[in-house]
């Protein structure tokens, strides 16, 4: 006995929805969340000793002394970058032997928010969410043999494609 003509068409219409849609499933959506980030940690030193302001240092300069008036010279130290799966944690080192632990707890949500933990150099671990793509200034209270204060900054990529 003989399978009907519509058993037929049905057998073949769900093996080419197969053959379609199977590299679909297997495919990450679109705006999915990346198993590994690039993460960006830089360290200034700031002083009232004098005015001098790294221009790439502007804006952030301008934010620190919002709560930190005496502060008025802003230099670059150092500028690491490192990719890292979320959940991950890595030390970079900044200053006189300091170090940084940041571990990304969360990718780039749909509002282009992470979440990350970072342990500046005698402070305890801070957790915030921030915007993607944007540099976050801790204040610590570490000062070098100079007396310049130690800024450190955090940065998590990539963010979604707008």
């Amino acid at each position: 006995m003989s399978p009907r003509p519509h058993v037929l068409v049905f057998m073949f219409c769900m093996g080419m929805a197969l053959v379609l849609l199977a590299p679909l499933a297997a495919a990450p959506p679109k705006g999915a969340k990346k198993d590994t980030v690039e993460v960006a940690v830089i360290a200034i030193l700031a002083t009232d000793r004098h005015n001098q302001i790294n221009p790439k240092l502007d804006c952030i300069a301008r934010q620190v002394r919002k709560t930190r008036k005496e502060l008025t010279g802003f230099q670059l130290a150092t500028m690491t970058s490192q990719p890292l799966p979320i959940g991950v944690s890595h030390v970079f080192e900044v200053v006189g032997n300091q170090k940084v632990g940041v571990t990304v707890l969360r990718g780039a949500d749909e509002k282009d928010r992470v979440q990350v933990k970072v342990a500046p150099p005698g402070m305890g671990e801070i957790t915030y969410d921030t915007c993607c793509g944007k540099f976050l200034p801790i204040v610590t209270e570490f000062r070098t043999k100079d007396k310049e204060l130690l800024i450190i900054a955090v940065c998590v990529r990539p963010c979604h494609e707008k």
